[in-house]
């Protein structure tokens, strides 16, 4: 047995499903402006952990080599030099004066130290600094010995003869503003991770 629906009752039904579709609309509208909202601060808090914290960063050339190779993706933190200073031997990321590209290179002297080369060997503080971790070779060239500023770090490549690093005129000693952090390990490719 069917009932017949009268035009008053289809009207009191129309009326209930408009108000129902006007509150899906409602809700998704807000569910729209709350995903707005997540999105907006996601890539916010990405940002920030990328300026402040960490960042993956691409070696680009060969002034590293072999510690570093080309196209390897690292990841560099920029926590520890809130806390404590620069250290000879670390891997760091930083920017050339008038530059806005980084570089990779490593500290070999730190406020105070004296470095210079003479044939072809790199001393430290007057004595010669084994560098048997990372480079045999001879360095093209000598420097007459140069004091490291205060808030300053020597750097070099681990390429030594094929590296533009602060044994450069147009480069030198890098102040500690333009580090940018140091480098804590190969993440990419995944076969080649390791900590460095």
């Amino acid at each position: 047995m069917s009932r017949k629906i009268d035009k008053k009752q289809l009207a009191r039904l129309r009326k209930n499903a408009e108000a129902l579709h006007a509150k899906d609309e409602a809700y998704k509208k807000a569910s729209d402006r709350d995903f707005a909202l997540w999105l907006v601060m996601v890539l916010v808090a990405a940002f920030a952990v990328r300026l402040f914290l960490f960042e993956p960063v691409r070696v680009s050339g060969d002034s590293m080599y072999d510690t570093l190779i080309h196209n390897e993706r690292m990841f560099v933190e920029k926590v520890s030099y809130w806390f404590e200073r620069p250290q000879r031997g670390q891997i760091i990321i930083c920017y050339y004066p008038n530059h806005t590209s980084t570089c990779v290179k490593r500290i070999i002297g730190v406020p105070g130290d004296r470095v210079a080369i003479t044939g072809g060997e790199l001393y430290l503080n007057g004595e010669k600094l084994d560098e048997s971790a990372y480079w045999e070779d001879l360095i093209w060239g000598d420097m007459a010995e140069i004091t490291v500023p205060e808030d300053c770090v020597f750097v070099m490549g681990d390429n030594r003869n094929d590296s533009s690093d602060s044994r450069s005129p147009l480069v030198g000693p890098i102040p500690y503003s333009r580090i940018v952090g140091r480098v804590r390990s190969v993440i990419w490719p995944i076969e080649e991770a390791r900590k460095v």
